[in-house]
């Protein structure tokens, strides 16, 4: 295997909610005996207080980053007290999605794991933390709802749609089944709007087996089936197979008619019961380095 997950970045909040999360991200990070990079961000609005018609301002930087830093060190502690190897910490200012996937990314981070909860409200364009870090990296993340208390994968939801990106989330989808043994159930959703979608779900879904039984990994197809919704299939297959993981492909797409309404990603990320891997593909070579690299024509893995 070439993509083992060495670096897992963690943001975290210090919320009364991260206990779960916690003993979620400490078990991944131990399974796949990783380092661990801690990183708190302090939003930039909570720095200081007073009004320009009192004519004082108080700030509040130095204190707030010097607590961020105690609470840090106690949860590397608790990691570390509990089996993990390596834990480095990291206190910022700024905005939490930005400071995240920049450190992800100064780190060569393998994962970013969170916890999420579904936001009581959330109106019009306005968007949250977690959809942010996941449609602004290239690095794989596991969003772990704070009610969860799965820590261990042994049954993966792998779906499989017509969309860019479903054969290369297996590259992020092996390191965690072959460190957690764990059997792949196989969904194929195609749409009734694309030409065919259902041919190419099938082929794809002809290629992963193919995949998948070389890297003797237990598999299992469950359905293929044609959905407009396919995040209301996804998860209900999650609860019906009782699937630990799924690992679905980030979509950033909106239809204008539904511009105030969730799409596919913010679907599945706060409505969720059990963990989810997003992976996100990264934009594709230009056309010389592409000749260059493959010279002939290849099935793309």
């Amino acid at each position: 295997m070439t993509n083992e997950i060495k670096d897992i970045v963690i943001p975290i909040d210090f919320t009364k909610n991260n206990v779960n999360f916690l003993k979620a991200a400490m078990a991944i990070a131990k399974r796949h005996s990783a380092n661990i990079y801690l990183i708190n961000v302090i939003k930039s609005c909570l720095l200081g207080t007073g009004t320009a018609g009192s004519g004082k301002f108080y700030y509040h930087g130095n204190a707030l980053l010097d607590s961020s830093e105690n609470l840090l060190a106690q949860v590397k502690n608790k990691l570390e007290n509990g089996g993990c190897k390596h834990v480095e910490t990291y206190a910022t200012v700024g905005s939490v999605a930005r400071s995240v996937t920049e450190y992800a990314s100064e780190k060569s981070a393998d994962l970013i794991v969170f916890g999420v909860d579904y936001p009581k409200k959330r109106p019009g364009f306005i968007s949250s933390n977690a959809y942010e870090i996941i449609t602004n990296t290239f690095v794989p993340v596991i969003s772990v709802p704070y009610s969860c208390t799965k820590h261990e994968f042994q049954h993966m939801l792998y779906p499989v749609r017509d969309t860019e990106g479903v054969l290369s989330k297996l590259q992020s989808v092996l390191p965690i089944a072959k460190r957690n043994k764990s059997r792949i159930s196989l969904l194929g959703i195609a749409t009734g709007k694309i030409n065919n979608s259902l041919l190419s779900v099938n082929n794809t879904i002809k290629f992963l087996k193919v995949k998948l039984a070389r890297q003797n990994v237990e598999y299992v197809l469950q359905d293929v089936l044609i959905d407009e919704n396919a995040e209301d299939r996804i998860l209900q297959a999650c609860k019906s197979c009782d699937a630990d993981l799924v690992a679905v492909n980030v979509t950033t797409e909106k239809p204008l008619a539904k511009i105030f309404q969730n799409n596919f990603t913010e679907n599945v990320i706060y409505k969720s019961h059990i963990p989810v891997l997003f992976y996100r593909k990264k934009k594709p070579e230009d056309a010389l380095i592409q000749y260059v690299t493959i010279p002939y024509p290849m099935f793309p893995v």
